[in-house]
């Protein structure tokens, strides 16, 4: 007996080690990935003595309760004029917001701060909006995340990585500065780049994902002029933790020599990770979550059902299945399924092209059918006149036969007769 309790010690003991060792390598998966706060859009342009706004945006990578934050900020070229809180929190119940200490002759904010009663977030969503207006001077304003903290359920930080932003004033060839802190590059995923020139480049957004063989990449993106929304795959090999770009441009891409048909509603490049991560060797099922502006398809009359994404690879544009999941007061929003990630544009065809189209086909077929008419009544009649002919034909030969017949009667009797009488 003492030998059995022996062995059933152990075999409670060897399951509780195995218990053990299963949770720390779910938790250490966990850990290897992080928070991120970023500010949203990452970069954009504007003129100078302007209003204009950007957000601090999270990206849970587990439940929190809380973030705080700074913001370093050039004062010769922007003031924040106020600070209000953002939907993060606010969706799962009562919060106790901070707007911080704003101190413009510094250029400082400092002291910013949400947090959750009695509740956990976990969906991504906007912390704080800044309110701020440019100065009359001109260049690159780099904006500054400092400070910056995210709790968990216990009030414990948990690890973050924090995208910097930029704003590019007045008249200025600077190129944006990309900046990302606060994490390592995982397993080698890195960071994005592009090999488009930054003069049309209008606004770049970045967004970071971990990249893990069989799980889906979805890349989430809030910029108010970037119109794709998101970006997600499904990858065949594991990346760590790697950056998207989005980069919205002026006009069409350097990399496009010609236009794609229809109308086009914005251009735009998309790169994931270092080059040769975004092919077909390296993921599949892609697809690209956009808008487009209902004020812009009012304008020019374009037919909603023409609105495609068109993705140019190997020298020619590509027009992708695109399918409408959804509609608000300012956007139509759709999905399009794509073979990889690079150039991209987003086109639409007018009501009236769409018509004269219709009404082509619509033409051409009613041409085929007269012609075919006259040929099917001609054919009717070709084919009823042998009819007749036969028929008549037909009577004439049972005539010929009952005529015959008959002859052959007249002729028979006397014959007939002349036997009898013999």
């Amino acid at each position: 007996m003492h030998r059995n309790s022996l062995q059933n010690n152990t075999l409670h003991l060897s399951l509780i080690l195995l218990l053990f060792v299963s949770l720390s390598t779910v938790f250490t998966g966990i850990a290897s990935a992080e928070t991120i706060v970023s500010i949203s859009p990452e970069t954009q342009s504007i003129e100078e003595n302007q209003d204009f706004i950007l957000r601090i945006y999270v990206e849970p990578d587990a439940p929190i309760s809380g973030a705080q934050f700074d913001l370093i900020f050039d004062n010769s070229l922007v003031n924040v004029r106020e600070i209000r809180e953002g939907d993060l929190l606010k969706q799962k119940g009562t919060t106790v917001f901070s707007p911080g200490t704003v101190d413009n002759s510094q250029g400082t904010v400092t002291d910013v701060y949400d947090v959750i009663l009695n509740k956990m977030v976990t969906t991504p969503g906007t912390l704080a909006t800044v309110y701020l207006s440019s100065t009359d001077g001109s260049g690159a304003c780099k904006l500054e995340l400092t400070n910056v903290l995210v709790s968990d359920s216990s009030g414990g930080s948990i690890p973050v990585t924090v995208i910097d932003g930029t704003v590019s004033i007045g008249d200025t060839s600077t190129s944006p500065a990309e900046t990302i802190s606060g994490g390592g590059s995982g397993e080698g995923g890195g960071g994005a780049g592009s090999p488009e020139p930054s003069e049309n480049v209008k606004l770049k957004e970045l967004s970071q994902c971990f990249i893990s063989n069989g799980v889906r990449a979805r890349y989430m993106f809030k910029g108010d002029i970037n119109d794709i929304r998101y970006v997600e795959f499904d990858p065949k090999r594991s990346f760590g933790k790697t950056t998207a770009i989005i980069e919205i441009l002026k006009g069409k891409s350097t990399l496009t020599p010609i236009e794609p048909e229809g109308r086009v509603y914005q251009h735009m490049n998309i790169w994931i990770g270092t080059d040769g991560i975004s092919n077909s060797d390296n993921l599949e099922n892609g697809a690209v979550g956009f808008r487009v502006e209902k004020a812009w398809i009012n304008e020019n009359e374009i037919d909603r059902t023409s609105i495609t994404l068109n993705h140019f690879s190997n020298d020619r544009w590509d027009v992708l299945e695109t399918l409408q999941t959804g509609e608000d007061d300012l956007y139509l929003y759709f999905e399009a399924e794509t073979p990889g990630f690079s150039p991209f544009a987003i086109t639409g065809q007018s009501t009236r092209t769409v018509q004269t189209a219709e009404s082509s086909t619509q033409g051409s077929n009613e041409v085929r059918d007269s012609n075919d008419a006259p040929r099917s009544e001609a054919t009717s009649k070709a084919t009823q006149a042998p009819e007749g002919e036969n028929e008549a034909q037909v009577e004439k030969k049972d005539y010929s036969a009952i005529i015959y017949v008959a002859m052959g009667i007249i002729l028979f009797l006397p014959v007939l007769l002349m036997f009898k009488r013999s």
